[in-house]
């Protein structure tokens, strides 16, 4: 249910904005300064204040949701209240819904993110901006809502395009600072707004929470007004001739032509070299299924009350805790762990990102599977921590995968792997949303079926990564 993850960080690779990108200067101006700061600090305030608006309405949203189902039930079925918290139909109807509104949400990603993101290219960060935050308001707003995500191409595209502003005007040796900067913002967000949702939900019900996530995100709507405009394409000066200007436009017509013929040529060149290279279509899979694996978390709020008994405040807890875990892993421990691999050991950063990506696959498993059989909360929270500290398999394999490729071909790369990553993430709300439905009718033993099937992905995943990773290493050797 939460709209930044980690598989959303593929998109801020390909820059949105290229007419904004400046060469770094040697010596700034004090203006270029101000401006540098002034984008970078609305850009963190953006982050905040609208994650920390989704993420506080997380957990209430699927408590009403479950209320309204349950009145519904009771006025049906004439019974009392109390049977309707443990009524598993209520319970897999909730699933299905949460389901469908996941795939809902993830199409506008697939079909429409490349139109938009090219429309900032053209138009310029700010209308883009406005309206794919316009767009996740309206669906947080309706019933209909993931229908409106139509509206700005989902919830990657904002983050993309502040990623794009914030290093469009850094120095290349900040870029990286930057990325971590604002995943770490969102990921601070994310425990922000879960923490005060969850404080909020035992004394003053569900609605307060969704109207004080609602008015977060209107604020950060508002806020995206103040971004300044890149200049989208290069001007013509005042002072050219009419003759010049006709001359020109001719030419951008031929130019435009010329392009586009290019474009086909380099993007069949793309797929032919992509066919002919040994061991990147298993890595593709991998991605799909460690993307479909992770994604198992979108159940947390629904799994712990019906497995444990206890109450949405409490189960927003563990995505506290998972979010915590996260950021520590992302900007402490796996930096740390790259290093001591690069120092100690004779491996170059391909065999390092590797041997990372394996000890990922294998924690992302053991957590999952801990948290299927765990038959008490403090196993499950054993788990939660052990999953959470998998979190860098999504970039690891980006990595990996970016490297088998030369560099006239890296941004079809990164595309493509995102694309896949994508597709993991749409099918993942159909899949648990069905597994968790059907492990309710099982019970016993299969009650913690989504995360089995969470950890059969790692398994397949981690097999095939393994099963490559002679034919990789061989390849980046010729």
């Amino acid at each position: 249910m939460v709209r930044y993850s980690q598989h959303e960080e593929a998109h801020v690779q390909v820059p949105l904005l290229e007419g904004s990108q400046t060469s770094d200067s040697p010596s700034p101006s004090m203006s270029e300064v101000k401006l540098k700061w002034l984008v970078w600090c609305l850009v963190g305030i953006l982050v905040l204040t609208f994650e920390t608006g989704v993420a506080i309405r997380t957990a209430p949203l699927i408590a009403s949701y479950k209320e309204i189902l349950c009145t519904k039930t009771i006025q049906h079925d004439k019974k009392p209240p109390a049977h309707c918290t443990k009524d598993h139909t209520v319970t897999s109807e909730l699933a299905m819904i949460l389901g469908v509104s996941q795939l809902l949400e993830c199409l506008p990603v697939l079909l429409l993110s490349g139109i938009y993101g090219s429309m900032a290219d053209k138009y310029g960060p700010r209308p883009i901006l406005f309206l794919s935050y316009l767009g996740l308001v309206l669906s947080s707003a309706w019933v209909t809502g993931p229908i409106f995500t139509i509206i700005g191409g989902g919830p990657s595209v904002p983050i993309s395009i502040l990623m794009t502003s914030a290093v469009a005007i850094a120095p290349s040796t900040q870029k990286v600072s930057i990325f971590s900067f604002i995943h770490g913002t969102a990921l601070i967000a994310v425990i922000l707004g879960f923490g005060l949702g969850s404080a909020m939900m035992t004394p003053m019900g569900n609605y307060p929470q969704l109207l004080a996530g609602l008015v977060l995100m209107c604020l950060a709507l508002s806020l995206s007004l103040l971004l300044p405009i890149s200049r989208p394409m290069a001007q013509l000066p005042s002072t050219v001739s009419e003759e010049t200007s006709a001359h020109a436009r001719a030419n951008d017509s031929i130019s435009i032509v010329y392009k586009i013929s290019i474009g086909k040529q380099t993007m069949s060149k793309s797929f032919d070299t992509l066919w002919h290279m040994r061991g990147v279509i298993p890595l593709l899979l991998t991605s799909f299924l460690c993307m479909l694996g992770q994604n198992v978390q979108i159940l947390i709020l629904q799994y712990m009350p019906e497995r444990f008994g206890i109450g949405f405040a409490q189960a927003n807890a563990f995505n506290i805790l998972n979010s915590t875990v996260n950021l520590f892993v992302l900007f402490i421990a796996l930096p740390l762990v790259g290093t001591l691999v690069l120092r100690w050991g004779s491996y170059n950063a391909f065999h390092k990102d590797m041997i990372l990506a394996l000890s990922s696959s294998l924690l992302l498993f053991l957590g999952a599977l801990v948290l299927g059989i765990a038959p008490d909360v403090t196993l499950a929270v054993i788990g939660i921590i052990i999953f959470g500290t998998g979190i860098g398999l999504s970039s690891l394999l980006r990595s990996i995968f970016v490297e088998l490729f030369p560099p006239e071909h890296a941004a079809f790369a990164i595309t493509l792997i995102s694309t896949v990553k994508n597709l993991g993430s749409t099918f993942s709300g159909p899949v648990y949303s069905y597994t968790f439905a059907l492990s309710l009718d099982l019970g016993g033993r299969f009650q913690g079926l989504p995360f089995f099937v969470s950890a059969i992905c790692f398994v397949i995943g981690g097999v095939l990564l393994i099963a490559t990773k002679t034919k990789l290493m061989n390849r980046l050797e010729i």
